[in-house]
């Protein structure tokens, strides 16, 4: 009987540490990873993509790891999973949405206890990402990250947590599934639409981050405006910046920039409709910004910068919200994407 194949791509971070000076350093490769699995009945496909620190990942690094999956799924993996430091681990599941057509599952986990510490939870991380790998019915699901047996959809997951090992969770809505005794037990039916591009290509443009605060007056945005192709802003409450921020990003939109409006909020969507005023989400969006619905502002910015760099257009990848009602009374039309 033939065995199932996994790929196994290491990017470092946690899982692959060891302790030096009582300190934990990168060190592993995916060769040691491997020999975690114990005696579970696949055969492993190892291969070492980074071997560094989530901190220093960047979008770059993010496509090299999503071309090593697309080659290890046209070499015949029947799932892929891998292994990431967890400061940015979410970005790189997200990134993975963007730039990977899932036909196998792809699952990306890691650790918050390095393996020299008690109760490192590596080892049980990647086995139960392993089993995710090789149930077939997730690759609909797009990327997923498996942390503490639990199951998490690219777009929604985060962490929550800075240093306990329960550190993952999908405010919105939870996991949609968990592994228990080396089975998939599914709780929730794939997200309604793709976060995948239509086109997609290296990173090329440089997109930023703001994030909004009381009293923000626009210095940042104004001070890096020339040096970026697009601007996302974590805006407060329900997509919400201080008038002079405000005035900052519309001038950074009537320049030809492209600004998205995310929240700094950890749970909860954007308002199109509901606050008047400078500064108000009608303001800004009257004014050209756009907005995402439920993505998180580190997420957004991942997809305003994959996507210009693969030449799609910021309203086409931040479509504008209909109205639930359309003129001729067909209930239901509100049918944008999910960003």
């Amino acid at each position: 009987m033939t065995r199932a194949v996994v790929g196994l791509l290491a990017m470092g971070g946690t899982i692959a540490t060891t302790s030096t000076a009582g300190r934990a350093t990168p060190h592993h490769g995916a060769a040691d990873l491997a020999g975690m699995l114990g005696a579970l009945p696949v055969d492993i496909r190892a291969s070492d993509v980074r071997t560094i620190s989530s901190r220093a990942v960047t979008p770059a690094d993010m496509w090299t790891l999503a071309e090593a999956v697309r080659h290890q799924i046209s070499a015949g993996a029947d799932g892929v999973v891998i292994t990431h430091g967890t400061d940015t681990l979410e970005e790189t599941a997200y990134a993975l949405a963007l730039l990977v057509d899932t036909a196998v599952p792809v699952v990306v986990t890691g650790a918050m206890r390095a393996p020299h510490l008690p109760g490192a939870d590596g080892p049980a991380n990647l086995v139960a990402a392993v089993v995710a790998a090789l149930h077939r019915p997730l690759a609909r699901y797009g990327p997923v990250v498996v942390f503490q047996d639990e199951i998490h959809v690219a777009r929604l997951v985060t962490k929550q947590h800075s240093s306990r090992v329960a550190a993952f969770s999908s405010p919105s809505a939870g996991p949609v599934g968990f592994v228990i005794e080396n089975e998939v037990e599914l709780l929730l039916g794939p997200p309604p639409e793709p976060d995948r591009l239509t086109a997609t290509a290296p990173p090329d443009v440089k997109v930023e981050l703001v994030m909004a605060v009381a009293g923000s007056d626009g210095t940042l945005v104004d001070a890096i405006a020339g040096d970026v192709a697009g601007l996302v802003v974590a805006g407060t409450g329900a997509g919400h910046l201080s008038p002079a921020l405000a005035e900052a990003v519309v001038r950074s939109v009537r320049s030809g920039r492209p600004a998205v409006l995310a929240s700094r909020c950890g749970d909860g969507p954007i308002l199109r409709r509901t606050y008047g005023g400078p500064g108000s989400e009608t303001h800004l969006l009257g004014e050209g910004v756009l907005a995402v619905r439920t993505l998180s502002p580190a997420k957004a910015r991942l997809r305003l910068l994959f996507g210009l760099s693969a030449g799609l257009s910021a309203g086409d990848l931040f479509p504008p919200r209909t109205s639930p009602t359309t003129p001729d009374g067909d209930e239901g039309a509100d049918r944008d994407r999910i960003t």
